[in-house]
């Protein structure tokens, strides 16, 4: 199982004087993408494209990877360093499915709808730390959840077990769920009081610093969005449980090519909407 993704200063991420603000972060989305298939990282490729030697800034860089590496049990396979106008990260991680790599495009109609984690908190880090919001006592709170995402390994130890579909949560909620829908040829619906929102994002929300309908489907979450027959609600439960991790059900599969969602007293349809995440800052 391979996946590659590139990284660019001012695209992916804000600063790049110190590694310790980046390096977890495009890290954990390289892996994410191997996680979110129920398969194990092994092994990852990396090139560097610096504008200038700085050795003192080359150790915390190295030293952030190792640390990383040594965390999801990864090793550095090797790579390449070229000198350009500006930084940019290119990481290749190759894997191994535990049983058969999940795709997108095999849902089936009336299959429950999941995501583990939370969702949100990442985008509201990311204004934070472009200080376009200042939230006092839970700014710490939201910048390490974008610059240090959680990933759920072992939770995705056990997605061959029930899911019939999976991906991460990268570009955001409804644009990563219409990939999902269009690969498996179907649609969804979702409900809007089930999303996976954190103590503090609803925290905020009643404060009235944020709206979660603003938020919830912003992108850089990398959290696993899968689908199951319903049979398997027990087992799901009892996974979620033993690994200490929270699964939310949110909606269904359905046979029509739509997205829609249940907010309440309406109904909310996304199938026309360009909604997600640009990286841009």
């Amino acid at each position: 199982v391979i996946s590659t993704d590139t990284y660019e200063e001012g695209i992916h991420f804000i600063k790049s004087s110190r590694p310790i603000f980046f390096v977890k972060k495009i890290f954990r989305a390289s892996i994410s993408d191997i996680i979110c298939k129920g398969s194990k990282p092994k092994v990852y490729f990396l090139s560097l494209s610096i504008n200038k030697i700085n050795h003192k800034w080359l150790n915390s860089f190295k030293d952030e990877l190792s640390k990383e590496s040594k965390k999801f049990g990864l090793y550095l396979g090797g790579g390449d360093t070229i000198r350009s106008k500006k930084l940019s990260v290119t990481i290749t991680v190759i894997g191994e499915a535990l049983k058969k790599p999940i795709l997108r495009k095999t849902s089936h109609i009336n299959d429950d709808l999941y995501i583990t984690g939370n969702i949100g908190d990442s985008y509201i880090g990311l204004n934070v730390l472009l200080k376009k919001l200042n939230l006092g006592k839970f700014n710490n709170y939201f910048k390490k959840s974008f610059i240090e995402p959680v990933i759920q390994q072992k939770f995705s130890e056990h997605l061959y077990k029930f899911a019939s579909a999976s991906m991460d949560l990268s570009d955001g909620l409804i644009l990563d769920l219409s990939r999902l829908c269009k690969a498996s040829n179907c649609g969804a619906t979702l409900s809007f009081i089930d999303l996976p929102f954190s103590k503090n994002l609803r925290n905020i929300s009643k404060k009235k610093k944020i709206n979660l309908k603003n938020v919830f489907s912003r992108g850089d979450d990398y959290q696993i969005l899968f689908t199951s027959n319903p049979k398997n609600r027990n087992l799901i439960k009892s996974i979620s449980k033993k690994t200490n991790t929270k699964i939310s059900r949110v909606g269904k599969i359905i046979p029509q090519k739509i997205i829609k969602m249940d907010d309440g007293d309406k109904m909310n349809n996304f199938s026309t909407n360009k909604t997600g995440y640009i990286h841009s800052f």
